[in-house]
């Protein structure tokens, strides 16, 4: 079976071939190399710290845009209102001139026609003097279809290893 290998070996790979795998072996390594560098050197974040618990830097500008789920509570004026139907916490959404309300796909609603109840999708800035629970919508999405019913995940069984049944 050697013979036959090493015959093989010598017909049918030239030196050509054998230079041709070395030097994309020794490419193919030393990219995998260079991306190990480049990964080692970048600056990490402590491991008890996520990147979103990171202070943010004014510097950087202003807070990025924001969405939100929920019910609308009530509306007043250009403000509304809106309800968390799960932990039922509540924002304050301000409309403007050129805020997008949609109902369905790609279907654009004039404001008069959002409705109290009607579960909605907002989008937009968080206003700088009350960012906690108020912003200004850029975009307003109606959600469309049944409202889809949480449901708790399935906690860890207790063992009661005193117990004999």
């Amino acid at each position: 079976m050697w013979t036959r290998f090493t015959f093989w070996l010598k017909n049918s790979v030239s030196v050509l071939h054998l230079a041709t795998l070395v030097i994309f072996c020794l490419l193919l390594g030393s990219s995998f190399a260079l991306g190990a560098f480049l990964g080692r050197s970048r600056n990490a974040l402590p491991p008890n710290q996520a990147p979103w618990t990171q202070p943010m830097d004014d510097a950087v500008g202003p807070l990025p845009p924001r969405g939100r789920f929920g019910a609308i509570d009530s509306i007043q004026g250009n403000l509304i209102r809106i309800r968390d139907p799960r932990s039922g916490k509540t924002w304050n959404v301000r409309t403007r001139q050129d805020t997008v309300i949609e109902f369905g796909r790609h279907r654009r609603i004039p404001f008069d026609n959002l409705r109290v109840g009607q579960r909605i999708f907002v989008t937009g800035m968080p206003d700088e003097s009350n960012a906690a629970n108020e912003f200004d919508a850029d975009f307003i999405g109606v959600v469309l279809g049944q409202p889809q019913r949480f449901v708790r995940p399935a906690m860890e069984p207790m063992w009661c290893w005193e117990c004999a049944d």
